[in-house]
């Protein structure tokens, strides 16, 4: 089965139980449909619905809520965080079809994040570096597993007087051989099932030298969960915003336009020549090229025209923050200023499921008003 940055697309889908928070999601009722291409890709149907999960693999997707279709790499790799889910969009290695808001808004509270699942082989691999040679020393035995099921396999650890190295396969003279399925092994050993629950439900056998099986308590360090705390040197991080003190000059157009929202009211410079109004104002008209020099009121109110819905944020470059998505921007044409000569600026949050093209709006102003950016705090529908 093949694996990308470790862990494999069915994993992605094996752990939604576990990390399923039912508390998140009530009243909550989609159907999400998976269809990854590629080397241990498939199509599975996620099924949200009275705060119960369910995940199948299906042949052919039925009618879905939303239907992402991936890439199996940049599936996984956007599942881990290790790839960029926009970057693999524009790339054309991740679509969306259907209700976009469902990925964003439902399942990152439906789901904890996903974590690399560990196997079998992990452990094993990693005995050379758990071992502790101070405390084999004059010990020479051989270690077999037989792991049944998925991801089992066969391995020979052997102890040879302070020095540790794994085989693959069983030696025909293994000291003991323990035998059990492969996720029964992964529990005993990441805290999940305990030792003594194991044994006398019969999940473990041991053949051989009883007391060689509880050599791995005595000569390894436990195994550790990669994403669990570390102690030891704690890693020190400073936050820096980085800023020059500075200051910018308006100039008399934006000057205009600062001073006029710092009174509730929008200026625009109007063209000689064509008698288009610019808003904000500009001091040429591109159209004629010609100066704008006459100041004119226009709105506040406004029509309509385009609106464009945000379902991915970029990050402040300065501050790092990310803002609540969706979110809407809308170009408007405004009372008394030309038709065809839009201002664009935020919409309410609120109103984004009843906007549409035509719709009046006005302006929300900030209660203190300084002339600056923050003065016009967005439009909103105007009942």
């Amino acid at each position: 089965m093949a694996e990308y940055f470790g862990s494999r697309v069915e994993d992605i889908f094996n752990t939604m139980p576990e990390r399923f928070q039912p508390e998140n999601v009530a009243g909550v009722d989609v159907r999400i449909g998976y269809s990854v291409t590629g080397e241990g890709g498939g199509k599975w149907v996620v099924t949200i619905k009275d705060q119960k999960l369910n995940v199948e693999k299906v042949e052919e997707l039925p009618k879905c809520s939303v239907v992402l279709l991936a890439e199996a790499e940049a599936f996984v790799g956007g599942a881990l965080g290790v790839v960029n889910l926009q970057d693999a969009m524009a790339a054309g290695k991740l679509k969306v079809d259907g209700d976009i808001t469902i990925l964003g808004n439902v399942l990152p509270k439906a789901f904890t994040p996903f974590v690399p699942v560990i196997r079998a082989k992990d452990i094993i691999d990693s005995m050379p570096a758990r071992f502790l040679p101070e405390k084999a020393e004059g010990v020479s035995m051989k270690i077999g597993y037989d792991l049944t099921g998925q991801d089992g396999g066969k391995w020979t650890v052997v102890v040879d007087n302070g020095s540790c190295t794994i085989k693959d396969g069983l030696d025909s003279d293994c000291t003991v051989v323990m035998s059990m399925e492969a996720d029964v092994f992964v529990g005993l050993n990441t805290g999940k099932i305990s030792a003594s629950s194991a044994f006398s439900a019969g999940q473990v056998k041991i053949d051989g030298d009883i007391g060689a099986a509880g050599a791995t308590a005595q000569f390894f360090k436990k195994f550790e969960i990669a994403s669990d705390d570390k102690k030891g040197e704690e890693l020190i991080s400073i936050s820096v915003v980085n800023s020059i003190n500075q200051r910018f000059a308006t100039g008399p157009y934006m000057g205009k336009w600062f001073a006029g929202l710092k009174e509730k009211k929008f200026y625009a410079s109007k063209c000689p020549v064509c008698g288009r109004t610019l808003i904000p104002p500009r001091e040429v008209c591109a159209n004629c090229r010609v100066r704008a020099t006459e100041f004119v009121e226009v709105g506040p109110k406004g029509t309509v025209n385009v609106i464009d819905l945000v379902y991915y944020a970029s990050p402040d470059p300065l501050t790092g923050k990310v803002r609540s998505t969706p979110y809407a921007v809308l170009y408007m044409s405004m009372d008394n200023g030309t038709p065809d000569e839009m201002f664009s600026h935020e919409l309410n949050p609120k109103d984004i499921d009843r906007v549409k093209s035509g719709s009046r709006v006005r302006p929300v102003w900030n209660e203190i008003r300084t002339g600056g950016i923050d003065d016009l705090l967005y439009f909103e529908i105007d009942d």
